[in-house]
């Protein structure tokens, strides 16, 4: 498929007959044959067996497209198209192998293929091994000719910035977006590739907003230095896939000198970092909440207290939920989904009567329809590493501004989770989250993996609202995921459809979505004088929780003016 050489040689041969047998009729016929011949087999043979196999190509269906260059490239590529492949075939969404044809053949990696159950990709050699030209502008002409005939959605490849071929990739993308046909970029680091077997199980809908969510990173940070180096150590060695991802380090007022140098010292390759010191002492309900607001509905926070750990896997498990449940076929199901937790908790905290105790998922699953081993949806908020989402973390925001006014000056709403003892966590940010989740029917996705293997630990260090029994510790530390067992440890190696988890309420219970959301509704209706939504449209505005009686309000705020004047006088 080199395009411009072909054209070359056909002026070339021209050029000669004109200077040949300018003058010699039959010389003149005879060689015009042997050219027109020569010239349409040198087309058929380069360009015609690719165009063949292209032609069959239906365009109406979803289209993805890996590129090779080398070897490696194919070993590293190969689980991920064979599996991409014999998934699609049920889905409608084609997988199509486009190699160089420099580190390997077209044909040897179709021999390749073969040896393999359910991998006959279609394999197309753009033969770049036998052009003269630039490989940087071969692979822009060849693949933007490709690109034009398959019209694919995704295009996967190894990201390497010194490999001439990949520039040429990623020029070929520049060149089909000013054509107004949008392609999904998803360049993998090489060593990376490895970890993204769960790629293959993402919905194609999912895979094209593969760029589309920002995960920012909030670390909060006041006095503990060490915790906080082990934290970030665990951040900087954990697997991105070539992401950019945004990191800002929140630092309260009396935060020590070294934890202070520390933070302007860090160096973060994955993206851009920024430090927010404050100029005022906030406290934790400050720090937390006031580190994230997202600008737009694809912005989501990984939210980290400093005496947090993560897996090398943390961020795999944050995209992997993201992409399944907000981006894919789910995306309509999830309007009350608020976050997904790193944690992966054996205990809870909520019952009014016996206070802490054990909890395993487990347990509650067994002889029940669902995996033992399936992630599930509990209203329980966690704060020992969790992302959350947009839309629920706005609507937070001025639902906790709201009930901070109140609490702290007429008092109008006795707002209570009932049998919960999050009523008496008077100083931390989730009693007021929890009051919105029961009162929404919210829920967060918490992993499920054998002997509570996490995505994150707590190391239960004592802070400004912490304080633990040593014989407790244990209880909050879990073991981190080392070793990639993200797909094996999933039921049949993937996460279940939305409407196959299963929920829980604040206390371990199974309880039905729809029970969540009456018990809200219920709630909802003492609490407040604006009647709940009955057709279960979310608006994410908190105002409908936060009414009261006019007369209420009035006498309330008399009261208080007189007692002010009373006071000047």
């Amino acid at each position: 498929m080199t395009y411009t050489v072909q054209y070359r040689k056909r002026d070339y041969l021209i050029w000669s007959y004109q200077r040949i047998v300018r003058n010699k009729f039959i010389a003149e016929c005879v060689f015009f044959t042997f050219l027109i011949s020569l010239i349409f087999f040198h087309l058929n043979n380069t360009f015609g067996k690719s165009y063949s196999q292209l032609q069959e190509i239906n365009v109406d269906n979803d289209n993805v497209i890996f590129v090779i260059d080398s070897d490696q490239h194919a070993n590293s590529l190969q689980p991920l198209y064979c599996n991409l492949h014999k998934k699609g075939k049920a889905e409608n969404v084609n997988t199509h192998v486009i190699v160089t044809g420099r580190g390997i053949s077209g044909k040897e990696l179709r021999k390749s293929n073969s040896l393999l159950s359910n991998c006959d990709v279609p394999v197309y050699d753009l033969e770049l091994k036998k052009s003269k030209e630039s490989i940087f502008i071969s692979v822009i002409q060849d693949l933007s000719s490709a690109l034009d005939q398959i019209q694919p959605d995704v295009l996967i490849y190894i990201n390497d910035p010194k490999n001439e071929a990949m520039r040429g990739v990623d020029a070929a993308l520049i060149d089909a977006s000013q054509t107004n046909h949008t392609i999904t970029k998803i360049a993998l680091p090489i060593e990376d590739v490895k970890y993204m077997i769960w790629l293959t199980e993402l919905p194609i809908e999912a895979l094209k907003n593969w760029n589309t969510p920002n995960i920012l990173i909030q670390v909060i940070t006041q006095d503990r230095p060490q915790s906080l180096a082990r934290l970030m150590q665990s951040l900087n060695s954990s697997i991105y896939f070539g992401d950019k991802v945004h990191l800002t380090l929140n630092i309260d007022r009396s935060a020590d000198p070294v934890t202070v140098k520390y933070c302007k010292t860090f160096e973060w390759p994955h993206g851009q970092i920024n430090n927010k010191y404050r100029i005022k002492q906030g406290g934790l309900v400050t720090s937390i909440v006031e580190s994230y607001y997202p600008i737009t509905n694809d912005d989501y926070a990984i939210i980290l207290e400093d005496d947090i750990e993560v897996s090398p896997f943390y961020y795999i498990w944050a995209k992997y939920t993201i992409l399944k449940y907000r981006y894919g076929t789910d995306r309509n199901l999830v309007n009350r989904l608020y976050g997904v937790s790193l944690y992966n908790t054996r205990l809870n905290e909520f019952n009014i009567t016996t206070g802490r105790r054990r909890f395993n998922p487990v347990d509650v699953l067994e002889n029940t329809k669902y995996p033992n081993n399936s992630p599930y949806l509990i209203q329980v908020p966690c704060s020992w590493g969790a992302l959350f989402f947009p839309e629920v973390w706005r609507e937070f925001h001025d639902y906790l501004k709201a009930r901070l006014d109140d609490t702290t000056g007429p008092n109008l709403q006795q707002i209570e989770i009932p049998e919960s003892r999050s009523n008496m966590w008077t100083s931390s940010w989730k009693r007021f989250f929890i009051e919105l989740i029961y009162l929404r029917g919210y829920m967060m996705l918490y992993p499920n993996y054998e002997d509570f293997i996490s995505f994150s630990t707590n190391h239960a260090e004592t802070g400004v609202h912490f304080g633990f029994k040593k014989k407790e510790k244990g209880l909050w530390l879990l073991p981190l995921m080392e070793e990639d067992m993200i797909s094996e440890g999933l039921p049949d190696g993937h996460l279940p459809d939305y409407k196959d988890l299963p929920t829980m309420d604040f206390w371990g219970n199974l309880v039905p979505q729809e029970e969540l959301i009456r018990r809200g509704r219920s709630l909802h209706s003492k609490i407040s004088i604006c009647p709940p939504n009955e057709i279960d449209e979310l608006t994410y505005d908190p105002q409908d929780l936060l009414c009261v009686e006019k007369s209420t309000l009035s006498n309330d705020v008399y009261k208080i003016e007189i007692t002010t004047e009373e006071t000047k006088n």
